[in-house]
């Protein structure tokens, strides 16, 4: 795997990409470019059975990070209908997990900037735009938006990060700092699946983070 942080910063040198917040209209969209994106990605690390009952269930836009504008779309400069990535963070305690996702997974009660980690959420690529460093330049921005904070939600800034990783990503997120926490889910579908969600954490140091996408 190349070093995805240098293609991420290469991307973003070119300007060529812009970010905007996600809003309610592109739900479908989303359903859409998520279940694209796991179907062709997630292909050797899940089960066709495991996607079929996971996608659209477990794995699917979240609402409340929509509402919270914590989640964002990264496109071309001139193409705002076009998702390349996806992806957001939160200050509410749910770590993974979409709309329609087990209502156990689902927590809205915020986080303690203190105590407790922001969530890194739902980072998908479109197939037609992988490897090319966008995920990551989409979750750099993501890191730098929880480390900030939302100040009108009353939410300080996050200095440490976790997230429930799909296995396709895991070996991503290692490259970008994450570690595993000893710790993975089985989340089980309606068809019987069990999906492999695990859980993943990184400490954000003072490498220039706040400036991406600033």
């Amino acid at each position: 795997m190349h070093d995805p942080i240098a293609d991420a910063k290469a991307q973003e040198a070119t300007h060529n990409f812009t970010f905007r917040t996600a809003i309610l209209d592109d739900i479908p969209a989303l359903q859409q470019m998520i279940g694209d994106s796991l179907r062709t990605l997630g292909l050797g690390y899940y089960t066709q059975a495991e996607l079929d009952g996971s996608i659209g269930y477990l794995f699917g836009p979240d609402s409340v990070l929509i509402h919270d504008q914590t989640y964002f779309i990264l496109h071309p400069n001139d193409q705002p209908s076009v998702i390349c990535a996806c992806g957001g963070w939160s200050f509410r305690k749910t770590l993974y997990g979409g709309d329609s996702a087990p209502s156990m997974l689902r927590m809205p009660e915020k986080r303690d900037p203190v105590v407790e980690r922001a969530s890194i959420r739902a980072i998908f690529t479109h197939p037609d735009w992988a490897r090319r460093g966008l995920g990551t330049m989409l979750m750099r921005y993501c890191e730098a938006r929880a480390q900030e904070g939302k100040p009108s939600e009353n939410v300080g800034g996050f200095a440490r990060l976790e997230m429930g990783a799909t296995l396709s990503g895991v070996a991503l997120y290692e490259k970008c700092g994450y570690v595993r926490s000893g710790s993975e889910d089985v989340v089980r579908c309606p068809n019987g699946e069990g999906i492999r969600i695990v859980r993943m954490t990184k400490d954000l140091q003072l490498d220039g983070l706040e400036r991406v996408g600033a």
